[in-house]
């Protein structure tokens, strides 16, 4: 086992990069991508929830988007919606604020070995933290 201790920001990164490679190919491999796939999106669980729009705002999205531009009814729909707006800068500000916070979690590491023909420098590098000799 491997125990990172780095922001939740990295943990973010590191779960979206496990994605990018989760349909590669590789039994041992597959193995260690989708057991760290399952501890950090326990470990981020908190995160994730406290990002999620209410519903409220998320009608209000799609009034948004239903402007398609229109500055005028975009500037009313804002008037409007001022509270709804603040809450949402609030909680981002917020989720943003825990994306800071430091967090010790174990995850499998992934030997070179086991790494796919087929995968990509970029697909590595955001891998990197995990993989050992």
């Amino acid at each position: 086992m491997l125990a990172l201790k780095t922001k939740n920001r990295e943990y973010v990164d590191l779960i979206n990069g496990l994605f990018n490679v989760q349909d590669l190919q590789g039994v041992r491999f597959g193995l260690a991508v989708s057991k760290n796939i399952r501890i950090l999106q326990n470990e981020l669980k908190d995160l994730e929830d406290a990002s999620v729009a209410s519903t409220e705002f998320m009608v209000l999205a799609e009034k948004v988007k239903g402007c398609n531009g229109d500055k005028e009814a975009l500037t009313a729909l804002e008037e409007a919606h001022v509270d709804l707006i603040k809450e949402r800068e609030d909680q981002l500000l917020e989720v943003n604020s825990m994306m800071e916070d430091e967090a010790e979690i174990t995850l499998h590491p992934i030997s070179i070995a086991v790494l796919p023909e087929q995968i990509s420098a970029a697909q590595i590098t955001n891998i990197d933290r995990l993989l050992i000799d």
